[in-house]
């Protein structure tokens, strides 16, 4: 198999998106046994297994944070011939991060939020990602928002006709 980074989440590796090395695979063969290989410096990985179903699981904790599959399955199954190879696939992964922000009433207008000026719940704000996909999200009793997004320019915008009148 083959592990690499969408960088573009398109599930496809295109020029310039990386292998990932140092990935580990559980392969499960057609006897039930189990072992973990690693991918190497070209994001690849092999096991000689016994003819028959055999199986790969990505360990996602060997995957670089906050990555998102983009391509491939995991696990994967492919039924191995006898006496040749065959490719269980190709896994891409997205980097991911998380935007946030806080929404409050700055009663005097100085630009901070002082002792006793309230914060702003449930004021809805638009979060569009690199890709060009659009959330929205809320903002909750604290007037904070979170949105999970790829990696790349991000553009938030908040919407005027949620927040409290005036």
């Amino acid at each position: 198999g083959h592990i690499f980074q969408d960088t573009d989440g398109n599930g496809v590796q295109g020029a310039g998106e990386p292998n990932l090395s140092g990935v580990s695979v559980v392969i499960t063969d057609s006897l039930g046994v189990t072992r973990t290989v690693v991918t190497d410096n070209s994001g690849n990985y092999t096991a000689t297994v016994p003819a028959g179903s055999t199986s790969a699981n990505v360990v996602e904790s060997t995957l670089p944070p906050g990555m998102v599959q983009t391509a491939g399955v995991d696990p994967s199954t492919v039924i191995a011939p006898a006496g040749s190879t065959t490719s269980i696939g190709n896994d891409g992964y997205q980097p991911q991060g998380d935007v946030f922000g806080h929404i409050f009433q700055d009663t005097n207008g100085n630009g901070v939020q002082d002792p006793g000026e309230p914060n702003l719940s449930g004021v809805d704000v638009v979060v569009t990602d690199s890709l060009g996909v659009t959330q929205t999200v809320t903002t909750d009793g604290s007037g904070n928002y979170t949105a999970t997004v790829p990696a790349g320019l991000t553009t938030v915008d908040v919407v005027e006709s949620t927040l409290p009148t005036g």
